[in-house]
């Protein structure tokens, strides 16, 4: 049976975020979704760096990993982390397929949550987690950044996670740090850095693991 978690922690980060502030609640959400959603429809390619520390219960230290990520309109997706090893999980279109130590995983029998899988993934990234109705979502904000906090409505999602965590500065609009809090009480966060906006990709990156 396919590991989801394993599949998630790839993503998904947590623990001490870089951003540590305080943040209050936002007057206008819709204003803020509205800007969010315009920021997301103008970006047709993406490429980032990303840094990522997943903090285990049974561990003292965070576990660190690394690599890159690339997307293309339409749902089209590369999760590459380089170090310490090669995990690839690959979107395009209705396909979801994972690459772990060189060797392809069966994720076609996964059903219905691999689906989910998919559809949270690029709408992380593409501003569709607006309109996904798996989670409730509330917004906060200060002088810098906006955050939004998405709780799991699904019931497979809140068997996963308890909530998940997004930042935005306000002088971009692009996602910057994107957080897990695992139902379990473990945490992972992901920081991008490096990021190319509407630059071209090479298709077969989409294609090939």
């Amino acid at each position: 049976m396919l590991k989801y978690k394993l599949i998630f922690a790839i993503l998904v980060l947590v623990g001490q975020t870089g951003f540590a502030q305080v943040y209050k609640a936002v007057a206008d959400p819709a204003k803020v979704l509205s800007e969010l959603k315009k920021s997301s429809a103008a970006a047709n390619t993406i490429q980032a760096d990303f840094k990522e520390e997943k903090y285990l219960a049974v561990l003292k230290d965070p576990e660190k990993s690394s690599g890159i990520f690339y997307y293309k309109k339409n749902d089209k997706m590369r999760w590459e982390q380089q170090q310490p090893f090669k995990y690839v999980i690959l979107i395009n279109g209705d396909k979801l397929r994972v690459q772990d130590a060189g060797k392809e995983k069966n994720v076609g029998s996964a059903g219905r949550m691999a689906g989910q899988i998919k559809e949270l993934m690029i709408g992380l990234v593409n501003g569709d987690f607006q309109d996904n109705k798996a989670f409730k979502q509330s917004f906060a904000e200060n002088g810098e950044l906006y955050q939004v906090t998405l709780l799991p409505v699904s019931k497979r999602l809140k068997n996963v996670y308890s909530k998940i965590t997004l930042v935005f500065p306000k002088s971009t609009l692009r996602l910057k740090e994107l957080t897990f809090f695992e139902k379990g009480g473990d945490k992972s966060i992901m920081r991008f850095q490096n990021e190319r906006i509407n630059q071209p990709i090479a298709e077969s990156l989409f294609v090939n693991l």
